[in-house]
């Protein structure tokens, strides 16, 4: 039944909600896609995680048992760190548990803290969009000139770079999703 919820060719509404919710703000939403758009990248952080977790075992076990430590597994932890680090940043900042210092702006009036909300984020927004634009740049240099390979498992770095610049990319999205919230606020006052 799912996929026939996917086909734009059926018109009927129970067949065409069947995977859409309604939202508190009346916007139709696929239930599939707010799951993927919220709870993804969480996922894609935790198995990153966990598999850190499970090598640096391996590596320390390896080194203390044995005497010989897994082969690339420093390399393979600052792989993980990758996926670990670009979709963590992102969920963070969708759940707005980045570190803030809220001791100065809490005394001010509302509409300047909404005014630091907007700055703030702005910035992010711009900061963030240089990032992903330098990861979509060195992905272009290394597609473009084959021979990009991790020193010790030489690994092709061009997914880590597309990873990167994915994480990068997400970010920026829900940046730019709170700045529209935090100036519809403003709008409304």
């Amino acid at each position: 039944m799912s996929l026939l919820c996917l086909s734009p060719l059926i018109t009927t509404p129970a067949v065409r909600n069947c995977l859409v919710k309604r939202s508190r703000k009346g916007y139709n939403v696929p239930s599939w896609l707010k799951f993927l758009v919220i709870k993804g990248p969480l996922i894609i952080a935790s198995v990153a995680l966990l598999t850190m977790m499970m090598i640096v075992a391996v590596h320390v076990i390896g080194r203390a048992l044995f005497n010989v430590p897994l082969f690339g597994g420093v390399e393979l932890i600052s792989l993980s760190g990758v996926f670990l680090i670009s979709f963590g940043l992102a969920y963070a900042q969708w759940e707005r548990v980045h570190i803030s210092i809220e001791l100065m702006i809490r005394r001010l009036p509302q509409r300047f803290q909404l005014a630091f909300a907007v700055s703030s984020l702005a910035t992010s927004l711009l900061a963030t969009a240089l990032l992903a634009w330098g990861g979509v740049v060195l992905v272009w240099d290394a597609v473009v000139k084959p021979g990009s390979y991790t020193l010790i498992l030489h690994l092709p770095s061009v997914p880590f770079k597309v990873v990167w610049v994915v994480g990068c990319i997400t970010l920026w999205a829900y940046f730019a999703y709170h700045l529209i919230e935090a100036l519809r606020t403003e709008r409304e006052k």
